[in-house]
This record gives structure tokens, C-alpha cells and sequence, in this order.
């Protein structure tokens, strides 16, 4: 394909008929599929590792440096990698490919951190989305709402406050977060930018400043707008920004601090440089060029190396600590990870509304990582590229056409179907957990192997067929979920064989916005053949206000991506069946933000 000899650029744009940089929107569905976002930990995590069992997403923490001291807010240096696609990613985090865990929020953006109307800079007091770059994208295109990070784990999504989770003291709260346990406030200004900033105030009464501003590069907007006279793709092509306020300062409610400092303008990457409490424990960070090559107490130091990964870029090879032994980190195959597509589709459709292109490195050698513990212990990871989503989802198709205009619905005549993309995302290939193997001195080794059936899924409805994917919205509600019920409700299974004929398989709702994300039964065992537990979960699906509200607040995310954090969908009650013996725990009564109040425990013979 030959290059258009002159781009436009205007209003940071850029028209090219060649596609070398940017995603097209169905490439991002991953990030729009949040029933598989929980995290927990499995088995011997010495290296850090976590991984979701609905999806394997596999992710990894490790802190390095905490200091023990009279309050409970820590005073700590943690680092956390995810495994990902790293397409059109570089080496941008103040660890090169580790990310440093501090309080902070977050969200991907087309340029600034403003939001639309007569104050952009009022991101907080008037909770909305940013402006839509021109060109034809869509919100959905680039925007997944604001996330709130804390360490630990905390945070979620910000949900915009309904008046039924609204703390009567105080405020006022636009923002609500973790099941209508956090409340956040605004602050009037930032220290390094323009604009608000962000207090959060949690459940045990913890405040958190979001007052300092940094920017990283995100993989650009790319949209096919026509083809050229020569079949060239013409390419709309759009910068995207990950903007972040981090956390200056953090506050119990006993008056006790710590407070971070930054030293990056604010469109720069973050630079943390010190954290310090009120009772005297402070860290340090020293920099080699954007990289902490040392973090130090006062008195011992932490020292960071770095090496070269594919793609030009770079990742932490080993933490070197004050004994002077090593955490060893192999994660070149993970820093340059890429989910590889046909760049430029021509001829046969590789690809149409409900189906995803196949990545054309799908079938190569998986990338393989490690880490070795300082005492000798080594963790091995084995991610590969598979396929995960949603079932029961709606077909609603966006940029089918038909020829000549008014062609009756179903011929679909010279309708390019590469470039059809559904309203609501229905799967996405990512780096998926298949193999981790723990070896070491004096250790026998140890060997998990995960496989996984995602039950992908979808529903025509409201005159949408498979011959002309668009539902009529004029005479059918085409965001409706096709099931809500568990009769008609689908689901995904993982299924983990480990060490001394251990096997477990993991059933888990993927519905859309029914049971999506929620765990549903646990099968343990030597095999399916011979399972000896079983664990069976019930909630409340009916999102009707009970003693709680429907919703803990309403997401600025579009086409349902926000349903999980919006809902409230508490556990009902928990059976295990062991031993020909039934034990319940079932949830009798709740308060207003859907925590239990009475319980009853029993068990009886199982039938």
C-alpha cells in the first residue's frame, strides 16, 4: 500500500492511508469486557502473583520497602506489573515496565483532563465526560470512566453519587466509590496543573488528597473512515493520554499523615521522589534518566537494574537488596508482549460485528516469564493468547450499510464488514494464564496448568439477523439484557490441575448484565470424574431496591460497561456439599449498602 504523499493534521488528527500506528475501537474491547476484572490470589504467590480466575488475567505486586510505625497508614514502596497487550506501549512507568503503587486516579483521555462545557476544569464539582475529538469517534471509543487505585487493593470505578448513598454530613459528595463506601469531595485546585482535584474519604474514615497531575502516552485512536479510488484504507487517526491525579497526602482519622512528593509537570510521566509520615519514617527515591535506580530509608538502600526488551524498550531485571541478595526478574517476553493484527484487512473479511479477527501471532511460541525469589526459589509463567468475553450479549451493529441507500434490510449489499463493530463488547483475545511452575534448591517442582471454555455468546433481537446485524431501536429497547434469569443465563469455567492431583474448575456468571463477574460454584476434586466438594453461590439478581438502592451510583461509562460497579448484587447464600453432608451460610437481612446483618449457619444430610 502506498503511502497518501501529504497528511492532514488538524486539531491533532492525522489522516494517513497506511496504518501504522493507532487501534481501531474493537482492538480496546478488553477494556470495555469487565466481568472477569476481580483479582485474587492462587497458590504459592512468593513472586507476587495474582491472577483472575474467570479470564486469567495474571498481574504481579511486590513490596520492597515497608517501614513498621506508630500509626496504621503505611509508609511503603510497592511495584505492580500487569500482563497485557503491549502494543504501541512503552516503557513509560517510573520502573520502566513496573508500574509504582500509589494512591491515585485515573483516566484515558484525548488530550487534557477537562471535562465538556462552560468550565472544563471543574472535573469534580461537574462529573462528566471529556470532549469528543473530531473525526467521528464515538466515547466509547477511548473513554472507560475514572478509576481510583489505592494500595492494597481499594478503590474501583467512580460512580457519579445517587441521593440514596449520599452521607447526609458533610460534602457535598459528587463521587461515590467501593460499593458506596468511599465518598468523594473536591478540592478546588491542584498543585502542579488547572482544574479540581479530589478528596476521598473511606469507610474507616482514611482522606486522601488526589491533587498531583501526570500524563502518560496511550496507543492512538484509529478509525476507517472510506476507501480511496486506489482500495486504500483512509485512516482517522487521534492521540489518546492517560492523565492520573496522584495522592499528596493521606490521613487517618486521628490525625496521622503521609504525604508524597512529585517533582513531574503535569503533563509529564509521574516522579515520585519522597514519602514521608508524621511519626518521622520517610523514604527516598533516586533516579538514573525517567528510571528509580535506588529507594533508601536513611540508613539501607534498594537499588533497581534495568535491561533491554524487543521494541526498544526497557524492563527491571532484578532488586537488589541492602543484604545484598537479588530479586531476579525476567520479564522481557511480558514488557514486549503484543496482540498482533492484519494491520491494513483486504480481501477475505478477517473479521465482522460478532467476530473477532483471530491474532495472526496467536498459534506462535507464548511468552514466558520468571522471577527468582532471593533465596533461590524460581516462579515460571506461561501467558497465552486467548479469547474471553460475554454471553447473551445484543447484536447492535454500528457502520453497516447498504447499496444503494434504502436496500432493504438483509441483502447487506457492499456492506464492509471489517469495519462493523457492535455496541456492546462481546469478547477480546488477551494474555491469558495457561502454566506457572515453581522450581528451586531442595524444592520438587511444582506445576499449575489452567484451561478455560468462555462460553462466548450473543442475541439477535429487535429485527437484527445475522444477514443484518443492526437492531431497530425506534421499536425495541436493543440494551435490554435478552436473559435475566438464571434459566436462560450463561457462564464461563477455568479449570486448574496442580501438584498431588489437585483439580479445581471455577464456573463463573457471564451474562450480559445479569450475572456477569460473579463467582457461581467451586468444584474440587482429583478429577471432573471424582469431585469431592462442591461449592454452590446464590445473589440477588433482581436489581430492585431492597434494603439497599439498586445502584451505588450511576457510571459515566456507556453501553452497559459500567453495570458491575453501578449494581448491587450481594451474595444470598454460600452451600457446600462435603462428605454427604450440606453446609449453609445463608444472608437474612441487610443494611443500606448491602452488607449482611443477620446470618444463619446449618448443615443437614445431603438427599
Amino acid at each position: 500500500m502506498k503511502r497518501i504523499a501529504s497528511a492532514i493534521v488538524l486539531l491533532g488528527l492525522v489522516w494517513t492511508a497506511q496504518a501504522q500506528t493507532g487501534k481501531f475501537p474493537w482492538e480496546d474491547f478488553d477494556k470495555r469486557i469487565k466481568a472477569s476484572q476481580t483479582v485474587t490470589p492462587l497458590g504459592p504467590d512468593f513472586a507476587g502473583d495474582q491472577v483472575s480466575l474467570s479470564n486469567g488475567a495474571l498481574s504481579f505486586v511486590a513490596t520492597d520497602v515497608s517501614l513498621p510505625g506508630n500509626g496504621s497508614l503505611p509508609v511503603a514502596f510497592s511495584r505492580s506489573f500487569d500482563v497485557k497487550n503491549r502494543k504501541e506501549y512503552g516503557s513509560q512507568e517510573m520502573l520502566a515496565d513496573w508500574a509504582v503503587e500509589v494512591p491515585q486516579i485515573s483516566g484515558v483521555f484525548p488530550g487534557d483532563w477537562v471535562v465538556q462545557g462552560v468550565t472544563p476544569g471543574n472535573r469534580c464539582s461537574s462529573p462528566g465526560t471529556p470532549p469528543l475529538p473530531a473525526g467521528g469517534f464515538l466515547l466509547r471509543d477511548f473513554w472507560q470512566g475514572l478509576t481510583m487505585s489505592l494500595p492494597g487493593g481499594g478503590g474501583g470505578d467512580m460512580l457519579v453519587s445517587s441521593a440514596a448513598t449520599v452521607p447526609t454530613g458533610g460534602g457535598p459528595y459528587p463521587w461515590t466509590v467501593d460499593n458506596g463506601k468511599t465518598h468523594v469531595a473536591c478540592l478546588t485546585s491542584t498543585l502542579n496543573g488547572t482544574g479540581e482535584g479530589y478528596l476521598a474519604i473511606t469507610a474507616d474514615g482514611t482522606r486522601y488528597w488526589f491533587n498531583w497531575m501526570g500524563r502518560y502516552s496511550e496507543p492512538s485512536m484509529r478509525s476507517r473512515t472510506n476507501w480511496d479510488v486506489g482500495g486504500a484504507n483512509i485512516y482517522i487517526i487521534a492521540p489518546r493520554y492517560r492523565n492520573v491525579l496522584y495522592a499528596t497526602r493521606v490521613e487517618d482519622r486521628f490525625g496521622n499523615w503521609v504525604a508524597y512528593t512529585y517533582t513531574n509537570a503535569y503533563d509529564q510521566r509521574g516522579k515520585l521522589t519522597r514519602i514521608e509520615a508524621s511519626d518521622g519514617r520517610v523514604l527516598t527515591a533516586a533516579y538514573s534518566g525517567n528510571y528509580i535506580s535506588s529507594i533508601s530509608d536513611g540508613t539501607r538502600t534498594w537499588s533497581y537494574t534495568y535491561g533491554d526488551a524487543a521494541g526498544s524498550r526497557t524492563t527491571l531485571t532484578s532488586v537488589t537488596l541492602p543484604d545484598g541478595s537479588a530479586w531476579n526478574i525476567g520479564f522481557a517476553a511480558f514488557a514486549a508482549a503484543e496482540i498482533k493484527v492484519n494491520e491494513s484487512p483486504q480481501g477475505e473479511p478477517l473479521r465482522d460485528c460478532t467476530v473477532n479477527e483471530i491474532p495472526i501471532n496467536m498459534y506462535l511460541t507464548p511468552p514466558v516469564a520468571s522471577i527468582t525469589h532471593p533465596a533461590g526459589a524460581t516462579a515460571t509463567f506461561t501467558a497465552t493468547i486467548l479469547e474471553h468475553g460475554r454471553s447473551q450479549v445484543p447484536v447492535t451493529c454500528g457502520n453497516v450499510t447498504t447499496s444503494p441507500v434504502g436496500a432493504a434490510p438483509g441483502t447487506g449489499n457492499n456492506n464492509n464488514t471489517q469495519d462493523d463493530v457492535n455496541t456492546f463488547a462481546i469478547s477480546a483475545y488477551s494474555f491469558t494464564l495457561t502454566k506457572k511452575m515453581v522450581t528451586g534448591p531442595g524444592l520438587a517442582t511444582a506445576e499449575w496448568n489452567y484451561s478455560y471454555d468462555p462460553q462466548i455468546g450473543v442475541r439477535y433481537r429487535g429485527g437484527a439477523s445475522m444477514q443484518y446485524p443492526v437492531c431497530n431501536w425506534s421499536v425495541y429497547d436493543c440494551a435490554e439484557a435478552p436473559c435475566t434469569s438464571d434459566g436462560c443465563a450463561g457462564s464461563s469455567k477455568t479449570t486448574v490441575t496442580g501438584p498431588g492431583n489437585e483439580w479445581i474448575r471455577y464456573t463463573y456468571g457471564n451474562s450480559f448484565q445479569y450475572n456477569e463477574g460473579k463467582l457461581l460454584k467451586v468444584e474440587q476434586g482429583t478429577s471432573e470424574s471424582n469431585i469431592l466438594r462442591v461449592q454452590n453461590y446464590i445473589y440477588d439478581f433482581s436489581m430492585r431496591r431492597a434494603a439497599y438502592p439498586a445502584r451505588f451510583g450511576n457510571s459515566l461509562r456507556g453501553n452497559g460497561d459500567g453495570f458491575q460497579s453501578e449494581l448491587h448484587r450481594p451474595l444470598i447464600s454460600t452451600e457446600t456439599v462435603q462428605d454427604g453432608v450440606v453446609f449453609t451460610t445463608v444472608n437474612e437481612q441487610f443494611d443500606a449498602l448491602a452488607n449482611p446483618t443477620r446470618i444463619f449457619r446449618g448443615s443437614r444430610q445431603s438427599p
